[in-house]
């Protein structure tokens, strides 16, 4: 018997995926440190659960979502998003994981939705060296088997 099973996300998941991620992230005193002193977990997940939804329908032709959850109880246990490279855009590979697509009123409203919600880490883009190496590193080949 599997301890997990895997399986894609879905709207209805937000919630579930919003306490999961920023209860995870929150151990994390690099990404704690992201936020305004005084800011509380529960506040995060009420606000991400507000802007996980837009998250989960843009960029469908590159992103994947994916959770993990318990077979007995359909309990969510983790998530992961994928993208695929450039030139991958609206290929097959882990069709079974894009999230399926709404009508363009609702994704008017999932983005006002999201874009109301409240969201303001400090930026640490002058801090982090990381970024500008991934890029250099991800722009040299694809990084997906066929």
């Amino acid at each position: 018997m599997h301890a997990y099973r895997i399986e894609p996300c879905t709207l209805a998941d937000a919630p579930a995926l919003a306490r999961n991620n920023m209860s995870a992230f929150w151990t994390n005193q690099s990404w704690y440190l992201l936020w305004p002193k005084g800011t509380k977990l529960d506040f995060l997940i009420e606000q991400a659960a507000e802007r996980i939804p837009n998250n989960l329908v843009r960029n469908r032709e590159t992103l994947r979502h994916q959770k993990a959850v318990d077979p007995e109880t359909g309990a969510l246990l983790g998530y992961a998003r994928w993208k695929l490279p450039a030139g991958y855009e609206g290929a097959v590979e882990w069709d079974g994981s894009q999230i399926a697509d709404v009508s363009e009123e609702e994704k008017r409203a999932l983005k006002e939705r999201s874009d109301a919600a409240w969201w303001e880490p400090i930026s640490m883009n002058e801090i982090d060296d990381c970024t500008p190496e991934k890029e250099r590193l991800l722009a040299k080949k694809p990084y997906i088997c066929e």
